[in-house]
C-alpha cells in the first residue's frame, strides 16, 4: 500500500496565505484601540463622544440689572458680616454664660445673617440678572422660601439658647428652661418646613405664571427708563461727568472697604466686605446716566460743575472759556472747586524733579477719588 504525500504548495498559494495573514493582523491592530483612524475609540472601548456645539453665550444684563446686582451683593455681604459676628460670639469666652447657651446665641446671629444673605442672593440672582434670565422676578420671589427657612434655623438655635441657660452653673433653672427651649425649637422646625413648602409654591404653578408675566413687563420698562436717563445725560452733557464722579467715589469707598477687611479685627473686618460691595454698587450706578459706561475727566467734580450751563458766561457751545468772569454758579462754587483742586494737587505724590524736591503728602483714598 502506497502512502500518499501532500502535493507541494505552489508559490501562488503561499503568497495568498501571506496576504490573508497580513490582513488579519492589520484588522486586529485597528480594533485594539491603539490605531490612529479618523475617529478612534477611546482605549476603554466606550462609545464615541458626540461632538456638540458649545452652548450659546448668555444674553447681557440690562444697566438697571447691573445696579440691582450690586445692591444684592451688598446685602449678601451684610449677611456675611452678621454671620461672622455670630461665629465670634460662639467662640468668645463669656463669663457666667454656659457653653451651650453661648453656642445657641451665636447660632441665632449666624442664622440671622444667613437669612439676610439669602435675601440678597435672591435679589442678585433674580432682578440682578434682568435681560439674561427668563423670569428674574420669579427667581427673586421664590428665594423668599430660603429666607424663611433660615429664620426657622435661627428659631431652632434660639431654643438651644434657652435650653443652654439651664446647664452648668445655671443648672437649677433646667426645670424651666428645658421645656421652654424644646417648645421654641419645635416652632423653629415648623418654620423650617414652611420655608421649604413656600419655595416650592412660589417656584411652580400659578405664582410662577404671574411672576413670569410681570417679568415680561418689568424688564422692558426698566430698559425704557434707562434709555431715557441716558438720553437725558447725553443731552445735558452731565451723564459723562456724573458717571465719572460716581465711578471714582465708588472705587474710593471700595478701597476703604478693602482696608477694613485687612485689619483682621473681629467686628470691623467683616464690615469691610459690606463697604467694598457698596462702593462697587455706587461705581456701577453711573451707567444709568451714561450709556458709554465709566467716563469723565481727571477731575470728575470739576467736569460735572463745568457742564452746568451757568458755570461759564455766554458761549453757547459750552466749551472751555479762557479768561472772563465766572458765571453765577461758578462764582458760588469757586471755594469748593478751588479746595478740590488744592487737595488734588496735594495728593499727587512726589512730583519734584530729579534733584529731589519736597515730597507732597500721600492720601491714598482721597487721591483715588480726585485723580
Amino acid at each position: 500500500m502506497k502512502t500518499k504525500h501532500p502535493a507541494p504548495l505552489s508559490m501562488t498559494s503561499l503568497a495568498a496565505a501571506g496576504m490573508a495573514a497580513l490582513a488579519l493582523l492589520m484588522a486586529g491592530c485597528s480594533s485594539s484601540g491603539g490605531g490612529s483612524g479618523a475617529n478612534p475609540k477611546p482605549s476603554g472601548g466606550g462609545a464615541d463622544t458626540p461632538v456638540t456645539p458649545p452652548p450659546p453665550a448668555a444674553a447681557q444684563t440690562t444697566p438697571t440689572a447691573k445696579a440691582t446686582e450690586g445692591v444684592g451683593n451688598t446685602v449678601v455681604s451684610a449677611g456675611n458680616a452678621v454671620s461672622e459676628i455670630g461665629k465670634s460670639i460662639q467662640d468668645a469666652p463669656l463669663p457666667l454664660l454656659p457653653t451651650d447657651a453661648r453656642k445657641g446665641a451665636g447660632g441665632v446671629v449666624v442664622n440671622a445673617g444667613e437669612a439676610v444673605g439669602a435675601l440678597g442672593a435672591g435679589v442678585r440672582d433674580g432682578l440682578g440678572q434682568m435681560g439674561s434670565v427668563d423670569n428674574p422676578l420669579g427667581v427673586t420671589v421664590s428665594s423668599s422660601g430660603n429666607v424663611v427657612r433660615e429664620v426657622g434655623d435661627a428659631v431652632v438655635n434660639g431654643g438651644a439658647l434657652v435650653q443652654g441657660l439651664g446647664t452648668e452653673k445655671l443648672a437649677p433653672l433646667a426645670p424651666l428652661t428645658t421645656p421652654v427651649g424644646g417648645l421654641v425649637a419645635k416652632v423653629g422646625t415648623v418654620v423650617q418646613g414652611g420655608g421649604d413648602k413656600l419655595q416650592t409654591v412660589l417656584a411652580d404653578g400659578a405664582v410662577a405664571q404671574v411672576t413670569n408675566s410681570l417679568s415680561k413687563v418689568i424688564v422692558p420698562l426698566t430698559s425704557k427708563v434707562t434709555d431715557g436717563t441716558q438720553t437725558l445725560g447725553a443731552t445735558t452733557r452731565l451723564g459723562g461727568p456724573a458717571d465719572g464722579l460716581l465711578y471714582k467715589v465708588g472705587n474710593t469707598v471700595a478701597t476703604g472697604g478693602s482696608m477694613l477687611s485687612q485689619t483682621q479685627a473681629p467686628v470691623v473686618a467683616p464690615l469691610g466686605g459690606v463697604v467694598t460691595e457698596a462702593g462697587k454698587t455706587v461705581a456701577a450706578v453711573g451707567v444709568l446716566v451714561n450709556g458709554n459706561g465709566q467716563g469723565g475727566d481727571g477731575n470728575a467734580l470739576g467736569g460735572l460743575l463745568g457742564s452746568l450751563p451757568l458755570v461759564k458766561p455766554g458761549s453757547g457751545d459750552g466749551g472751555a472759556v479762557s479768561g472772563g468772569a465766572p458765571g453765577p454758579v461758578g462764582a458760588l462754587l469757586a471755594p469748593v472747586t478751588g479746595l478740590v483742586g488744592g487737595i488734588k494737587s496735594g495728593v499727587g505724590g512726589s512730583v519734584g524733579g530729579a534733584g529731589g524736591g519736597d515730597s507732597k503728602p500721600q492720601l491714598p483714598i482721597l487721591g483715588g477719588l480726585l485723580h
